[in-house]
């Protein structure tokens, strides 16, 4: 993925169609290196949105609405001051370079009729948006400001005068001659491969280009120059060429690849040597505007992920650490019957011991052999009270395991629960299902609640329901499958019937499957095997290649009271044996 001088080239490409000429109605700064302008043109309205950000710097026409500033930050209030009003009356590219420059008319403060220029800089860290004055080439201000002690080639500060960044010293692919093309693959000097010369020697050219222009030539990815003969050569540069003719006539085929539901690459022409990917095709913004949006989301949703893992990890942290702590407590209170038994032999044999001894020997009744122990005494405690004394100690000792089994229980159904919770949060696809994650943590106390003030007004969205899959929709089931510890118990106590088909990963945190029969009919085993494996899917279990599911009918499962959340006890069930299947690659 990389935003090379082909991506520049198809979106000026496209801007000169569909913004050129039109007048810029608004200016906003959503984000810190992020500009957004208002654009209307033949009685169509566009955003274009430039971005300075040293990951995500580009240019293009984009449909994702953006939150911003209540206060603009002070380089919107100069573009505004300057650009709102005005007229694009132009756009250039330099060759295959990474700067596209607007220019603009406006009426300035005192009525005059002036022109403005929009640089838009794309180099990765030293990117720039920059609006500067052409009449005398000053800059009015730029959203990367910095002097010579950050840049020794130039400034970016009001009032100094523009400086172009540094030239590459490559050469200009779109006007470069046969001879100068082969002159630079041949270098007898080298021995490296082809596409390493091709990013060296022109300008624009990213590593994904010149890897696409070697598989189209035929060539393999590793290929060099000193292997390389005159009629490879001939074939590359027949190649290079028809590449950099489809950019002078603006025949771009704009593309967008996928592996799974995430984007990986775009590019301005047909990544033909990822054919067997998913990739889809549209307008250069269309394209640019879809990978942006949905790796932002992507990477929202690992933020909130993140935030949320934390806590439960945390929490299940504390869990484990009591479990251990009512572990040990039972341990050491194993020998709490001893003191009864201590008691009751003290007790009985309460005539025959001293006052004031440190022990005695007593027949043990309670022994099948009937062997003697040794008592130990208080000796400062008569034999009536040492054995008040043992009977408090194993009154105290018994109180003290039943109350730690109660707890180690508690504590060992709460690690499940958060166990569960972790692995829905792993595998969360979507903000909407980590937000009900969050509502469900909050309700059962693990994060505090947002304050009145901080809440967001508005009606409560509504919980999102269980994922429903088609399960051979000519035999008439249908499977659903809980997301989250909410949906899995609205599915099962809510959504499923009686005699519908109930599936869960055996003894492994996950969703919970529902088969819905409403005619009771019987379900026949490729439904069955779906389902199973779609819950082996959905659970902790994903990586295995073998998973075990239990299913029963529903009307075999029941929640606990004071249960949590998707927390359910089940009986009756029989066990198969399933591979894990991604019902996303229907």
């Amino acid at each position: 993925m990389a935003f090379d001088g082909l991506v520049m080239s198809a979106v000026k490409h496209e801007l000169e169609d569909k913004i050129a000429g039109g007048r810029i109605e608004k200016v906003y700064q959503p984000l810190a290196k992020e500009v957004v302008l208002v654009i209307h043109n033949e009685k169509t309205k566009y955003r274009l949105l430039l971005s300075a950000d040293a990951r995500d710097a580009r240019i293009h026409l984009t449909n994702s609405a953006r939150q911003n500033p209540m206060i603009p930050p002070p380089f919107c209030m100069v573009m505004r001051k300057h650009l709102e009003g005005g007229r694009i009356t132009g756009l250039e590219q330099t060759g295959l370079e990474r700067v596209l420059k607007f220019r603009i008319e406006s009426v300035n403060e005192i009525g005059i009729l002036s022109e403005k220029q929009l640089i838009c800089e794309i180099m990765g860290k030293h990117s720039n948006i920059i609006l500067a004055d052409p009449d005398s080439d000053t800059i009015l201000d730029g959203i990367n400001r910095f002097s010579y002690a950050t840049s020794r080639h130039r400034e970016v500060l009001p009032g100094r005068r523009y400086v172009p960044p540094p030239e590459s010293g490559k050469l200009n692919p779109l006007a470069v001659t046969e001879e100068e093309f082969r002159s630079y693959m041949w270098r007898p000097d080298k021995d490296v491969p082809l596409e390493h010369l091709l990013l060296e020697s022109f300008e624009g050219l990213s590593p994904q280009t010149c890897s696409e222009i070697i598989f189209r030539a035929g060539f393999h990815a590793g290929i060099t120059n000193q292997s390389a003969g005159e009629l490879e050569l001939t074939i590359l540069w027949r190649v290079f060429r028809e590449v950099m003719d489809s950019v002078l006539s603006g025949d771009f085929r704009p593309t967008l690849c996928y592996k799974g539901v995430v984007p990986t690459n775009f590019s301005a022409f047909e990544i033909t040597r990822l054919s067997g990917s998913r990739c889809s095709k549209g307008s250069m913004s269309q394209v640019l505007d879809e990978f942006f949006s949905l790796r932002e989301k992507q990477e929202q949703l690992k933020r909130s992920a993140s935030v949320l893992m934390k806590v439960v990890r945390n929490e299940i942290k504390k869990c484990r650490k009591k479990i251990g702590i009512h572990k040990k407590t039972l341990e050491q209170a194993k020998d709490v019957l001893t003191y009864k038994i201590y008691g009751e032999l003290v007790t009985a044999n309460i005539f025959q011991i001293p006052k004031g001894a440190e022990s005695c020997e007593l027949v043990n009744y309670y022994d099948p052999e009937g062997r003697t122990v040794v008592v130990p005494l208080d000796p400062q405690l008569s034999p009536a009270e040492n054995a008040q004394a043992y009977f408090k100690k194993y009154g105290k000792g018994r109180k003290s395991i039943s109350s730690a089994e109660i707890h180690l229980t508690a504590a060992q159904e709460e690690l499940s629960y958060l166990e569960s919770v972790s692995t829905s949060i792993e595998q969360a696809e979507s903000i909407e299902n980590l937000a009900e994650i969050g509502a469900e943590l909050i309700k059962e106390g693990y994060i505090k609640p947002p304050s009145e003030r901080t809440k967001k007004p508005g009606k409560q969205k509504e919980i999102p329901r269980p994922e429903l899959f088609a399960a051979e929709p000519e035999l008439g089931f249908e499977i659903i499958a809980g997301r989250n510890n909410r949906q899995n118990d609205y599915l099962t106590m809510k959504v499923a019937r009686p005699g519908d088909l109930w599936l869960h990963a055996k003894d492994i945190p996950g969703a919970h499957v529902v088969i819905r029969n409403p005619e009771g009919r019987e379900v026949p085993d490729v439904v069955l095997q779906r389902a199973a494996r779609i819950a082996a899917f959905y659970s902790g279990a994903r990586e295995s290649s073998k998973v075990p599911v239990d299913y029963t009918l529903r009307k075999h499962v029941r929640k606990p009271r004071g249960a949590k959340p998707g927390m359910v006890l089940y009986d009756n069930q029989q066990t198969v044996f399933v591979k894990p299947y991604n019902p996303d690659k229907d």
